[in-house]
């Protein structure tokens, strides 16, 4: 199973776009990437083939997860995905989740989070469950253990719970590293579109400590004149 999988993927490989994900992703040397290897499929393509791989067995995902192949880690977790959503009842959607949890240290590009934490873990805090689990991730050492607490709680935001989502901004809102910064400034930027005003005070509170990137991030959707403001009033208390 493991090399059909690989290889239907592979058969979408598109050679031309492995120098522009390789800048994309980081992966030279020192950068947070340093060693992902690309090979050039796009994410609809691998959704349309590894959605169908759902059912694949924990030590094929495992092995997946285990390659130096960026699309081949982030066909797993989309596979994953997949079983989580076709889940028949909380308890195999649970047991799921605790299996992400297991392999999240494979998720380490933006991406490999992005596309799969909301669809789980933050699924999960939807539903009542995982609060312990996203608490420890958020404590991890490991960027992207602490990238997955943040960018999970996108997904009550969507259904327009913001407490989840302001709590674990406010706990990461000093992370020094960019990607941390982008993606608290990215959950912010979606809660101020379910409720403009407690966004403004979410930044009122954390003007001395916010970064220059999440502030960008978060006022996105804000006009040029707020958004110089709100440069302004961060520059004054810094």
């Amino acid at each position: 199973m493991l090399q059909k999988w690989q290889t239907e993927l592979r058969s979408k490989s598109h050679p031309e776009k492995i120098e522009c994900f390789n800048r994309f992703f980081k992966n030279g040397k020192g950068q947070y990437g340093e060693g992902d290897v690309f090979i050039g499929i796009s994410v609809p393509d691998n959704r349309a083939i590894s959605r169908r791989y759902f059912d694949t067995p924990a030590e094929v995902i495992c092995e997946m997860l285990d390659s130096p192949v960026h699309e081949f880690r982030l066909g797993a977790l989309l596979a994953m995905v997949e079983k989580y959503r076709r889940a028949k009842d909380d308890s195999a959607r649970r047991t799921i989740a605790r299996q992400y949890i297991a392999v999240a240290h494979r998720a380490n590009n933006c991406d490999l989070v992005d596309l799969s934490a909301p669809y789980i873990i933050g699924a999960e805090l939807c539903a009542g469950r995982s609060r312990d689990d996203i608490d420890a991730l958020s404590s991890s050492p490991l960027l992207w253990h602490r990238r997955i607490a943040v960018v999970s709680t996108l997904m009550p935001v969507r259904y327009g719970r913001l407490d989840e989502a302001f709590d674990m901004c406010g706990r990461h809102i000093a992370d020094s590293e960019a990607l941390m910064q982008k993606a608290v400034g990215w959950v912010l930027r979606e809660c101020g579109k379910k409720d403009r005003s407690r966004l403004e005070s979410f930044l009122e509170r954390h003007i001395a400590t916010i970064s220059a990137t999440t502030l960008s991030y978060a006022t996105e959707k804000f006009n040029p004149d707020e958004r110089v403001k709100w440069r302004g009033k961060r520059k004054s208390n810094v």
